[in-house]
């Protein structure tokens, strides 16, 4: 339990980021000032749309490396096992049975009861 961030949190802030940036795309795409140019001024039009263009390609650089960076700290923050239900400790990926309560992961996928049988007693 020593992450920095939980992955779920994570998994939201991609999905946020990736909205967030989104939303700033459209609005820089849609909000072209070549209203602003007098009529018939061809060079005042052609500078605003590349203004446009070189402002949303920025945008997108900009999410793009955010984006990495996120899905970085998502991959990093990936749980390397699962959670028992018995006992609560952690197993590693691929064991079948608890090391600490021999809970049987297999059996309660099959919808049999998980737990082990008590250990034989020593008379």
């Amino acid at each position: 339990m020593g992450r920095l961030i939980p992955r779920r949190v994570s998994s939201w802030l991609i999905v946020i980021w990736s909205a967030l940036f989104a939303i700033w795309i459209i609005a820089g795409i849609s909000s072209r000032p070549s209203t602003d140019c007098p009529p018939g001024d061809q060079l005042c039009v052609d500078a605003s749309d590349t203004g446009t263009a070189i402002g949303v390609g920025l945008i997108i650089v900009l999410w793009f490396i955010g984006f990495v960076v996120l899905s970085l700290i998502w991959l990093m923050t990936r749980s390397k096992g699962r959670l028992c239900p018995a006992c609560g400790t952690e197993a590693k990926k691929g064991v079948t049975r608890c090391s600490n309560c021999s809970f049987d992961f297999a059996a309660a996928a099959h919808g049999q009861p998980g737990l082990a049988p008590p250990p034989a007693s020593a008379d």
